[in-house]
C-alpha cells in the first residue's frame, strides 16, 4: 500500500509537517474505511469483483507505484512488448482490489461451510507437515490473495505466528489487523521481527511470511536472472531449529474461490556447507519456485516495491539501492 493514497504527491510535505500528515493519514483512512465496510455488507463473490473495478480504477491513479509495477515486470518478462506490460500492470492492481475487497470476508472462506471456496493440497504428505508436533518455516510470495496462505494452515489445524508489515498510517494498520483476526494465527510486526520469530519456534509454533520483496539488509539471490538483495533468515531458522522450510502457493481459481498448494519442504544442495551458504542456497530455490508460479499467474503478482536497483543508462554498476516499506502480511 502507498504512503498516502490519497495525496501521494505531498509525502514530502507530510513528512515534514505533522498536521498535513494526519490530515492525508485521516483522508486515506476514510476512503479505505468506506470501502471495506460497504464490501462487508455485500456477497463475497460480488464484493471481490468490485473490488477488481475499483483497483483497475485508484490503482493507476498512483503513478510511482504504477511505474515500478511496470519496471518490475519488464524485468521478469522481457520478451513481453511494452503494451503487454501495461495490460499486467492493470490486471495485477485489478487483483489488489480484489485483495482488498476479500479482506472483510476472510472469515468465510475458513468457514467448514464455505469449504468450496478454499481447497489445500499438502505435496508429498509423507514429507511436508508430517510431524504434526514440530514447527516448521513457511515461505510464500505475493500471488491470489496471500493472505489465504495463513487460512490454509488453519484449515489444516496448524498453530502459526505470521510476519506483516504494519502500514504507515496506524489508523489503517488498526483497521487491517481486525479484519485479519479471521486468520487464526499470531501476527509479527516485521521490523526486527527476527527474536519474535524465534520465540514462536520455540512455542512450537509454525512461522509464515511472504518474502518475494527485496530487503535492505539480505543476500543477492538470483530471481529472474537478477541479483536482487533477500533475507536468507527463513532457511537459517529452518536450519537453526532443524524444522522444515516449506514454500506455499496460492493461486486464485475463480474469483474468491482458492487453492493453497503446501509443497515438499527445500533442503540445501550441499548439506556440508556453512549455514550462510545453506541458507543462501534454500532461498535460490524457493525463488526458482518463485519465478515458475509468476510465470503461471502473472496477473496476479503484486509486485508494488522496487525489487531490483535502478540502473542509469550506461552505467556499468548498479545505483545505490532505494529504501521501501512493506506493508503487506504473510
Amino acid at each position: 500500500m502507498a504512503e498516502f493514497i490519497i495525496g501521494n504527491s505531498l509525502r514530502k510535505i507530510a513528512r515534514e509537517h505533522r498536521f498535513v500528515q494526519r490530515l492525508l493519514w485521516s483522508l486515506d483512512f476514510a476512503l479505505v474505511w468506506s470501502l471495506v465496510k460497504f464490501f462487508s455488507l455485500l456477497p463475497v463473490d460480488w464484493s471481490s469483483s468490485l473490488g477488481s473495478r475499483v483497483g483497475g480504477i485508484i490503482g493507476p491513479l498512483m503513478r510511482r507505484k504504477t511505474a515500478i509495477f511496470e519496471e518490475n515486470f519488464r524485468i521478469a518478462f522481457p520478451e513481453k512488448s511494452p503494451e503487454e506490460i501495461s495490460q499486467l500492470v492493470r490486471a495485477s492492481w485489478r487483483n489488489a482490489g480484489r485483495v482488498l475487497g476479500e479482506y472483510p470476508h476472510l472469515g468465510a472462506l475458513l468457514r467448514e461451510d464455505q469449504g468450496e471456496r478454499l481447497e489445500v493440497v499438502v505435496r508429498d504428505p509423507e514429507r511436508t507437515f508430517s510431524n504434526s508436533g514440530k514447527p516448521a518455516v513457511v515461505v510464500g510470495a505475493h500471488l491470489g490473495n496471500w493472505e489465504v496462505n495463513a487460512l490454509g494452515m488453519a484449515r489444516l489445524g496448524i498453530a502459526s505466528a505470521c510476519l506483516y508489515s504494519p502500514p504507515v498510517n496506524p489508523w489503517l494498520d488498526r483497521m487491517l489487523l481486525e479484519s485479519r483476526a479471521a486468520l487464526n494465527c499470531e501476527l509479527l510486526p516485521r521490523d526486527n521481527s527476527t527474536r519474535l520469530l524465534v520465540k514462536a519456534l520455540n512455542k512450537g509454533r509454525t512461522v509464515a511470511m511472504v518474502m518475494d520483496r527485496r530487503v535492505d539488509e539480505g543476500k543477492p539471490v538470483p530471481f529472474f536472472g537478477r541479483d536482487k538483495l533477500t533475507t536468507i533468515v527463513p532457511a537459517r531458522l529452518a536450519l537453526k531449529f532443524k524444522c522444515d522450510l516449506i514454500p506455499s502457493q496460492v493461486e486464485r481459481l475463480e474469483g474468491a474461490r482458492f487453492r493453497v498448494t503446501f509443497h515438499p519442504p527445500v533442503v540445501p544442495t550441499n548439506p556440508d556447507d556453512c549455514m550462510t551458504d545453506q541458507a543462501t542456497d534454500m532461498i535460490r530455490q524457493v525463488h526458482q519456485l518463485f519465478e515458475s508460479w509468476i510465470h503461471q499467474h502473472p496477473e496476479e503478482w503484486f509486485c508494488s516495491k522496487r525489487l531490483w536497483p535502478k540502473r542509469p543508462d550506461n552505467a556499468a554498476q548498479p545505483a545505490v539501492i532505494e529504501t521501501e516499506n512493506d506493508s503487506h502480511a504473510a
